[in-house]
């Protein structure tokens, strides 16, 4: 292989990877959750009555949130991790609409603050995602 990243040793001791593994447990975490009580996770998701009024609607963010976590795992088992901090730093769009929709909602504070801090958590896992391409 041509490829400098996949000759050396998966770099376990990466903060990038095990942010990016972190974010993934949550992805999987949160279908999971989505799946099998969606009144409860859209009231943590900070949209409380979502469930009750498109129970379905929950059930499709489930589906996408595996998906998102299934590509994340496998552009970390493949150490395309220039690909990943890139799929990172598009993916900040994600937390901060949520953020929006959720204080559009009328939502509590702590919940779009959160959303905001997962947008802040993926802008530097992508830093560092793209660091540990380039030094690879």
């Amino acid at each position: 292989m041509n490829d400098p990243v996949a000759r050396s040793a998966f770099p376990w001791r990466s903060a990038a990877v095990w942010l990016t593994v972190l974010i993934a447990a949550m992805m999987v975490y949160n279908a999971m959750q989505a799946f099998t009580d969606p009144a409860a996770f859209a009231a943590r998701f900070g949209l409380a009555g979502a469930a009750d009024a498109d129970a379905s609607f929950v059930t499709v963010y489930a589906s996408r949130a595996l998906f998102l976590a299934l590509v994340t795992a496998i552009l970390l088992l493949a150490r395309r991790f220039g690909a990943l901090g890139l799929f990172a730093l598009a993916a900040v769009v994600m937390p901060v609409a949520d953020a929006v929709q959720v204080n559009v909602a009328g939502g509590p504070a702590g919940i779009v603050a959160r959303h905001a801090a997962i947008a802040v958590y993926l802008v530097v896992t992508g830093i560092l995602l793209l660091r540990l391409e380039r030094n690879a």
